[in-house]
């Protein structure tokens, strides 16, 4: 597999994961709290926020649900915007960690815009975008496995 920076890779879902995480906790809710507006189970939080269960797999309505939600609790919309910037970056990982061409997905313009290259940064080499440092631990984020 494919390791960048340092025999360091991020799991394939954390980048959202962890850009969730952080329009959650900038709502004031807790995973219980999101799960229940939401009307799903706490584990699927808990699952896309650590990465092991990725938010490019859920339906596009869900997802816009999900960043509804987060808007109506009083979650920062700078956070609620990267979950879409977020779960193409997981996508990147993804292709890279597998082997595969990159180069159709480098070439849409959700890879231009200029939260893709700060969440790239932060999943490869630890540097935490501004907006989220005071919600996310120090460093990079969870690698998946070997």
């Amino acid at each position: 597999m494919y390791r960048p920076a340092g025999d360091h890779a991020a799991r394939h879902g954390a980048v959202s994961g962890a850009v969730l995480r952080g329009a959650r906790v900038s709502a004031s809710l807790d995973e219980a709290d999101l799960a229940g507006v939401l009307g799903i189970g706490e584990s699927s939080v808990r699952g896309w926020e650590r990465g092991s269960a990725q938010l490019a797999s859920v339906p596009l309505p869900d997802l816009e649900r999900l960043q509804a939600a987060l808007m109506d609790a009083g979650a920062e919309p700078r956070l609620v915007a990267d979950i879409e910037v977020a779960t193409w970056c997981d996508l990147v990982i993804a292709a890279i960690a597998g082997g595969e061409d990159t180069s159709c997905l480098m070439a849409d313009p959700m890879a231009r815009k200029p939260a893709f290259s700060e969440l790239l940064a932060w999943s490869v080499a630890g540097v935490i975008p501004a907006q989220y440092r005071p919600y996310a631990a120090p460093g990079p984020l969870p690698a998946g496995p070997s």
